[in-house]
């Protein structure tokens, strides 16, 4: 059955693996961007170590398996949102001065 799907070979499957590692893929990650996803803010990635609690570890593993998103990439995602809403809190919050003469 023929496929629509672009032809790679191994080797440049493998370059291409160290792309999306990097968070540049070519050819492993062919979905369509989300609306708040900017293809330009890509930026150097910097290794973190955290502790989660087994039950965080198994929903996080959960929904990378639903969405099929990197675990990484869901928890980025998931901070920017986080801030995002404390940034519209924060901005709510501010005391309107209003200068009297």
């Amino acid at each position: 059955m023929p496929s629509n799907k672009p032809s790679f070979t191994t080797e440049e499957f493998i370059d291409d693996a160290n792309n999306y590692a990097l968070g540049l893929p070519q050819i492993v990650s062919l979905r369509q961007l989300l609306p708040d996803e900017d293809e330009t803010a890509k930026l150097p990635m910097r290794h973190a170590t955290f502790t989660l609690s087994e039950e965080a570890i198994a929903a996080l593993a959960e929904l990378s398996e639903l969405t099929g998103e990197s675990k990484s990439k869901l928890i980025r995602t998931l901070i920017k949102r986080a801030t995002q809403s404390v940034q519209i809190d924060l901005a709510r919050l501010k005391p309107t001065t209003s200068k009297k003469d």
